[in-house]
């Protein structure tokens, strides 16, 4: 059972924030399981859906982004922690109170993330190392991922299986479902809002890692979680290599930059190259060709 801490806030032990952008399908959906949590408060931050988003607490009047729509929601938030949720993931009944629990156990915890499952319950990869340039080299040329190499290299985004069957750490996990203390968004000021989508969890956890907080993987607390319900495969690829860039021109040494942009551009030219060979890749042909654009004007 949770304990809960009174405070003039009020009497909610956990904020769960959930930024939307039409999908109101799966915002429904969402809202739904959440609400099944023990002693919760939900703030919706909606960034001028086109469908009518129901239970709104924030109506933003053009699309700010999961970074400075989390950052309004956290900042009207009464919860002794922050669970922010994507619109397409469904928690499980006591996903809440398991999160919450370790946390109070852990007070080194940044972050507490559970298991992510596709729709079919497999499980989805949802955690990895912060990009340097062996990981980002290792990526670009697909090497973490190879069937031996991926169960000892560290890998921006770890998808060896096994690395996901006990609690641990690691550098970094997904923004899909995450819980935060109160106390962590206090001292660390949330996401640097300078990121629209992808890649701002990374560099807040770095931000977090950097004061000695961990970020905390726990499969024993689950989600569900659909992906790309309000982006794409391409879009998110174009906006992760730029989240490659900033990171680096924010944390790393200025001679590594242009490193950076060599073995990007290089995995990019990779990537049409198969994009030109096998047809459900296709995408990837005009994809990478505006990351080249985008690394080339960084």
């Amino acid at each position: 059972m949770l304990k809960q801490v009174q405070h003039d806030r009020g009497f909610y032990m956990v904020s769960i924030i959930i930024v939307t952008y039409n999908r109101l399908d799966l915002v429904k959906r969402c809202i739904s399981c959440a609400q099944k949590a023990p002693d919760v408060e939900i703030i919706i931050v909606d960034n001028n859906s086109s469908e009518k988003i129901p239970h709104i607490t924030i109506a933003n009047k053009e699309n700010k982004g999961f970074a400075i729509g989390n950052n309004q929601g956290m900042k009207v938030a009464k919860g002794d922690y922050f669970l922010l949720l994507n619109s397409d993931a469904f928690l499980e009944k006591d996903t809440v109170e398991k999160l919450v629990e370790f946390a109070q156990k852990h007070p080194d915890s940044g972050v507490v993330a559970p298991k992510l499952l596709n729709a079919d319950g497999s499980l989805q990869p949802s955690a990895g190392s912060f990009p340097n340039l062996l990981t980002v080299f290792l990526i670009m040329l697909t090497i973490d991922n190879w069937p031996i190499f991926k169960t000892f290299l560290p890998s921006i985004h770890n998808r060896y299986s096994k690395a996901f069957s006990k609690t641990r750490t690691f550098d970094w996990v997904t923004g899909a479902c995450q819980l935060i203390p109160r106390s962590v968004f206090e001292k660390t000021r949330g996401f640097d809002e300078k990121y629209f989508m992808y890649g701002e969890e990374l560099e807040w956890q770095y931000r977090m890692h950097e004061m000695g907080y961990k970020s905390y993987y726990l499969p024993a607390a689950k989600i569900v979680h659909l992906g790309f319900s309000s982006s794409s495969p391409a879009n998110g690829a174009i906006k992760e290599l730029q989240s490659y860039m900033a990171f680096f021109k924010k944390y790393k040494p200025a001679w590594q930059l242009p490193i950076l942009k060599v073995i990007i551009i290089f995995g990019c030219l990779l990537r049409i190259c198969r994009g030109l060979i096998q047809k459900r890749h296709r995408w990837m042909i005009k994809a990478y060709y505006e990351s080249i654009n985008n690394c080339l004007k960084f």
